[in-house]
């Protein structure tokens, strides 16, 4: 009885089904290839693993110390996500409290050894690496800064008090090699120090 119900139901005309209506893309309209959760490390001091990596706060927000996080910009943390894939980016949801000062900050690329290049940018679209504004997007070497924000006047990427965000990182090309993880890994470290 069940099985007809639901059949019936399926070949209905005008009737939505939220499940299939992205086509298996995630409700924010990212593109596909969207890495949503990653194991993170604080320098050695906690992990977080299969953390939610949509949202801003629980990379940067996230502290070994309290319950919680904290919203954008976060806490001056220094998270490495162990297993950022290679053939993903992460969209990570930013949304620029109405009443934050005026203020800047960056996410670095630290990278001791060279390191994968990072391409990065603030979107208002998910997956987004084309920004209108060329002042918030970065294609870094390894080791050098990702695009810089502010909030009020001055430099950088202007970001909006009360207005939502994603931060999109990705690795620029797989393929090159790497002395941070083997050629043949499906992933590799990344650390990504917030500054603000």
């Amino acid at each position: 009885m069940t099985s007809a119900a639901l059949l019936i139901l399926a070949l209905a005309p005008g009737v939505a089904d939220p499940i299939f209506g992205s086509s298996f893309d995630d409700l924010e309209g990212c593109p596909s290839g969207r890495q949503t959760v990653a194991d993170i490390d604080y320098l050695g001091a906690c992990a977080n693993l299969s953390a939610d990596v949509t949202e801003w706060s629980n990379i940067w927000g996230y502290s070994c110390d309290t319950d919680g996080t904290t919203p954008f910009p976060g806490l001056h943390v220094s998270p490495t996500i162990m297993n950022f894939r290679k053939d993903r980016y992460i969209a990570a949801h930013v949304h620029v409290p109405a009443d934050l000062p005026n203020g800047y900050g960056w996410i670095s690329h630290s990278e001791y050894d060279y390191g994968h290049d990072l391409t990065a940018a603030f979107s208002t679209a998910c997956g987004d690496f084309a920004p209108a504004n060329p002042a918030c997007v970065v294609v870094a070497v390894s080791g050098q800064n990702l695009p810089p924000w502010r909030v009020g006047s001055g430099g950088f990427c202007p970001l909006t008090p009360g207005a939502d965000y994603f931060f999109n990182v990705k690795m620029t090309d797989p393929s090159a090699p790497s002395t941070t993880c083997d050629d043949a890994a499906a992933w590799c470290a990344v650390t990504l120090p917030n500054n603000f």
